[in-house]
């Protein structure tokens, strides 16, 4: 065979591999970026922090969070805030925890609600679903 037909022929079946892989990152890292576990890891990571923005507020407070939470379930409790869907096993749920100062109370659980809030009234922060 011509060596330089089949340099082209390598040539040409380099390119398709090359392709190839760039495809499948590709694909492999937006399917990472839009999963629910991100989607969750992320809202338990901004809802502490929200948490710890109300804490260090002096006067009464209400923080709309400005993401789309119907896929999932929230709890808050005075250690943590744990984010998971309602049929999912408890070793999925993401969970993030708080610190609180003395006199403190965290509570509150919302499920399957597009609009949630997290309230700060005297010394208690409390997640509800936001009212129009």
């Amino acid at each position: 065979m011509n060596t330089k037909a089949s340099s082209v022929l390598l040539m040409i079946f380099e390119l398709l591999a090359v392709i190839l892989v760039i495809y499948l990152v590709i694909s492999i890292s937006e399917a990472y970026g839009s999963s629910l576990t991100v989607q969750k890891i992320n809202a338990a990571e901004e809802m502490r922090m929200m948490i710890d923005t109300l804490v260090g507020i002096p006067d009464d407070a209400l923080v709309q969070y400005p993401k789309n939470l119907s896929l999932f379930t929230l709890t808050l409790t005075n250690d943590a805030i744990a984010i998971y869907q309602s049929t999912e096993p408890q070793n999925l749920w993401v969970m993030r925890s708080i610190t609180l100062p003395k006199n403190h109370v965290a509570e509150g659980t919302v499920g399957n609600i597009s609009q949630v809030c997290l309230e700060k009234k005297h010394k208690k922060i409390i997640l509800r679903a936001c009212t129009p």
